[in-house]
């Protein structure tokens, strides 16, 4: 299982956008993907139009317990496609059981899982980045030099310590393309150095898609905007995905968390 996060500690960059959208083009294209949410405003929840009471199991239960994670498995519109809700943050697993937390995603079976993260990153990152053997930055126009700073934290902080692999940045929401000249991208990846996965144009019917806050109007871009720029941008992360992945740097992901969390006493 090929197990990812799209991170940068800066909000509204359109990490569960990306997350929900990439995961469902993989899933129409046969392969089984989980979502993992970390945000406690559940934005996936919204984007994929589940409805996942207060009373219904959720992953905060299963570590709590100790219990089978297959009870908050729960299935989407899409095919293939599933989502694993959460009552609390990402961070909030470390007063529960982080070393739980990550044996219970690694005994997953799916091609790929993605896990999603709260702003501020945090802590948070001990857990996405720790489990997770890929990663992929976003940067926005809008908040590009807090973005491009983030990403070489967290880039430093993976590389590292946390052993989990760059497999290159997204650049999400430009509104003036004229900006990313071919010399301003390619010094870009020289400083990440990390390649562009993908320059995603803004598009205000994407934005919408979030919906408001209890708001039924959230969709998922990807299957209803399917011949968009967004969706082709979409489709081409997932393709890549798709690809020959560098090879993954963790044999155990549990032990590294059980190692890191001895050290740093998080």
């Amino acid at each position: 299982m090929n197990s990812i996060t799209f991170t940068v500690s800066k909000g509204g960059v359109g990490k569960s956008l990306t997350t929900a959208n990439v995961g469902a083009a993989l899933a129409q294209k046969g392969k089984k993907v989980f979502l993992v949410e970390g945000d406690p405003n559940q934005p996936l929840q919204k984007i994929l139009n589940l409805k996942i009471s207060s009373n219904d199991l959720k992953l905060d239960d299963v570590i709590e317990k100790n219990a089978e994670i297959d009870n908050v498995i729960y299935s989407t519109d899409v095919a293939n496609l599933f989502l694993i809700p959460s009552g609390i943050s990402l961070q909030s697993y470390f007063e529960i059981n982080p070393i739980r937390f990550a044996q219970k995603l690694r005994d997953l079976k799916a091609d790929f899982m993605f896990i999603d993260v709260p702003f501020p990153l945090g802590k948070a990152a001990f857990l996405s980045l720790g489990i997770c053997e890929y990663f992929v930055p976003i940067l926005t126009e809008d908040e590009f030099v807090l973005c491009v700073e983030s990403a070489i934290d967290t880039i430093r902080l993976s590389k590292y310590l946390l052993k989990s692999i760059p497999l290159g940045f997204i650049l999400n929401r430009i509104k003036n393309p004229a900006k990313f000249t071919k010399e301003f991208l390619e010094d870009l990846e020289n400083l990440l150095e990390i390649l562009c996965l993908s320059q995603i144009m803004e598009d205000p019917r994407v934005s919408k898609s979030y919906g408001e806050v209890g708001s039924k109007k959230a969709f998922l871009a990807y299957e209803k905007l399917p011949k968009s720029e967004f969706s082709k941008s979409i489709d081409k992360i997932a393709a890549l995905l798709l690809g020959k992945l560098p090879q993954p740097e963790k044999k155990d992901v549990v032990q590294l968390l059980q190692e890191i969390t001895k050290q740093s006493k998080l």
